[in-house]
């Protein structure tokens, strides 16, 4: 499901508004198991196969780049000493492999052998796999502002359109991409709370309830947004071959997978986002002003 790079544009231009503030293992296997219990270690195996057939490992790299990318950017008026430490904490924090490692721990909390092998022989289909090549392709496909255009001069058909509705609404990538994006600017507003004027008397009750105002806000632009990412994602596909991936995601597998990788991906990022806010605010406190 592509969402890497929307999270880091939107992670941006949240960082960029002066309105942060206020929008914001194992079984022996020589034979000896006991009878009936489950090979943890074949578990483990399918597990990695899954993530590595998925293109996790691309995609986390993608996203942390981009929102290393976006946090220079935000604070780009900050001294190029400054701007160093920044790039240090967010590429520390935000490491792809530690991601990677948090979100396969949530995976290994919640692994049912018979969905996690559904998943598996989904990913490693020749159609899975052509997907996937596609969604990666997408990562870093050049002249995004003309394929858009080429969107609006061939309107996809109505049937394709409900398709991509419906690969959103079960693979969830809309939501998670607020959620995403919501959780490191609440961890930023949190840390610099007290020298932000807009939020600097609530309660954390008070400031749940703002934020969370402002995703539901921003969950609809983000729809939209999410839509024309996926129209030229999948654009290679055939409406057949997508309604295949459709019903894979509706699938008892599918939905199993889609459902612990963005609750995954949200606890991931959570703690790297919560890690990072506390030590920008620690060792930067002059940030603050970046973000009024």
């Amino acid at each position: 499901m592509t969402r890497g790079s929307v999270i880091a544009v939107l992670v941006g231009a949240m960082l960029g508004s002066s309105g942060i503030a206020a929008a914001a293992t194992a079984e022996r296997d020589r034979g000896d198991r006991v009878a009936g219990q489950p090979d943890h270690r074949a578990e483990t195996r399918a597990l990695d196969d899954l993530l590595q057939s998925s293109g996790l490992r691309v995609q986390l790299d993608s996203l942390t780049a981009g929102i290393r990318a976006q946090f220079l950017r935000a604070h780009r008026n900050q001294s190029s000493q400054d701007r160093l430490v920044i790039d240090r904490i967010v590429t520390e924090r935000f490491s792809a492999d530690i991601l990677y490692s948090r979100i396969k721990a949530e995976f290994q909390r919640d692994l049912e052998s018979g969905r996690l092998q559904k998943a598996v022989a989904w990913y490693e289909s020749p159609l899975g796999k052509r997907i996937v090549g596609q969604e990666l392709a997408a990562l870093v496909a050049p002249g995004a502002a003309d394929a858009v255009a080429d969107l609006e001069q061939h309107r996809p058909s109505a049937r394709r359109i409900d398709l991509i509705e419906r690969l959103d609404a079960g693979g969830g990538a809309s939501e998670t991409t607020v959620d995403v994006t919501v959780a490191i600017v609440r961890s930023l507003t949190v840390a610099f709370q007290p020298g932000l004027p807009a939020v600097a008397g609530l309660s954390r009750d008070q400031l749940d309830r703002q934020i969370a105002r402002a995703r539901n806000r921003t969950l609809e632009d983000m729809r939209r947004v999410c839509m024309v990412s996926m129209l030229l994602a999948y654009r290679g596909l055939s409406d057949d071959e997508l309604e295949r991936y459709v019903q894979f995601v509706e699938s008892d597998g599918g939905r199993w997978y889609m459902t612990v990788m963005n609750s995954a991906l949200l606890t991931a990022v959570d703690a790297a986002a919560d890690a990072t806010a506390s030590e920008l605010a620690t060792a930067m406190p002059q940030l603050v002003r970046d973000l009024r």
